[in-house]
């Protein structure tokens, strides 16, 4: 087993990730102005299919057999967290939605418990009440008024959850053994062929309220960015190293991604940022710290 500052070099490579899939709920809302959600999801996912294809080698035929049962599992998983937070989104309030996608991070928690036999030390079940802690007050109304929450969008956001902690349970357990590249391009073709058919169906393309798709050198940059750095570098690198973290410490880098959404859309978009907000940032890194010094 890697030890010093090796044993964290996994740990590093996936927070550099979460912080890209933070900064994107910030790129996202700039896509919203001119394109569907479902357009959105076919668009970055196709673009990181293209990004993956420089990759491909011989025998990569046999690499796709190999990988196909695993890759369209996770895929599956995936694709239908999206397509459920994309419907959920709009029964929620913001602050619900963030709440019920905090629940990744318990459910990654138990689910390494009972499917990896994870053992869960002191600090550990601490760091991890702790992460929790935080993201509530991360999601706390800011006083904006809310979108009333119905029940069928919270049920579709829980639901939501369940399969992003399947996706992460399912890179965790195939990670190792199947080929990176063959595993990555099944999950990337499942999931933009589910927002394409997504797309077709509810027949929308353009931005609610618009007749046609605005074309703009922002909305360029916003879907390169989502589907370079936000999906085709960071479903490979999750692909890749995510097995080498113990799934309790997993689950709390997870927990940082609320915090690097709110601190890049303070800084990008200049959303507010109470102290009970800050409070929970640095509760969660508190989390993080604690987890980390726990070795079962």
């Amino acid at each position: 087993m890697p030890t010093g500052t090796r044993r964290f070099a996994p740990h590093a490579a996936m927070t550099a990730m979460i912080a890209i899939w933070g900064a994107s709920y910030a790129v996202v809302k700039v896509t919203l102005g001119s394109l569907s959600p479902f357009a959105v999801i076919a668009l970055r996912f196709w673009l990181a299919v293209v990004c993956l294809l420089p990759f491909v080698r011989s025998g990569f035929g046999d690499q796709l057999r190999r990988a196909r049962g695993p890759g369209l599992a996770a895929g599956a998983c995936l694709a239908l967290g999206y397509l459920l937070q994309t419907v959920g989104m709009q029964g929620t309030s913001a602050s619900m939605g963030g709440f019920l996608a905090g629940l990744i991070v318990p459910l990654v928690a138990i689910g390494g418990r009972f499917v990896f036999g994870a053992r869960f030390g002191p600090r550990s079940v601490a760091g991890l009440f702790l992460g929790m802690a935080g993201v509530a007050c991360l999601c706390w109304p800011s006083g904006d008024p809310a979108q009333t929450d119905t029940p069928l969008g919270i049920g579709l956001q829980i639901g939501s959850s369940l399969s992003y902690a399947g996706h992460v349970l399912l890179l965790s357990r195939f990670g190792k053994d199947a080929p990176t590249v063959a595993f990555c391009l099944w999950q990337l073709v499942v999931v933009a062929l589910a927002g394409s058919a997504a797309a077709l169906v509810s027949g929308e393309l353009a931005a609610p309220g618009q007749s046609e798709v605005v074309v703009t050198w922002g909305l360029g940059a916003a879907i390169l960015y989502l589907g370079v750095l936000a999906t085709a570098l960071g479903i490979g690198v999750q692909s890749l190293v995510q097995h080498r973290v113990p799934p309790v410490h997993l689950a709390l880098l997870f927990a940082t991604q609320p915090l690097f959404a709110a601190f890049f859309g303070w800084l990008a978009l200049a959303d507010a940022l109470g102290p009970v907000q800050l409070l929970g940032g640095a509760v969660i890194i508190a989390g993080v710290v604690l987890t980390s010094l726990d070795r079962k």
